[in-house]
């Protein structure tokens, strides 16, 4: 829950920040909720998806660190 909270406040700030990650979350809730018919809101479909790129933008830069320490 937590993650959710603090995932919406960052995806709030760079959609403010950059019309390119707004672009995303328009596009992803409008394949989400229109074409794909998922039965979810809006507001969660434009959180859940960038949340998700950010979170795996994060681990593979964590990952990526890691390799080059034990390498």
């Amino acid at each position: 829950m937590v993650m959710l909270v603090v995932g919406s406040m960052l995806t709030n700030t760079i959609r403010a920040e950059y019309e390119l990650f707004a672009q995303l979350a328009a596009t992803t809730t409008h394949l989400l909720v229109d074409v794909a018919n998922l039965p979810i809101s809006r507001e969660i479909a434009e959180v859940v998806v960038p949340v998700g790129v950010l979170m795996g933008i994060w681990v593979f830069a964590y990952e990526l660190q890691r390799l080059s320490r034990s390498g």
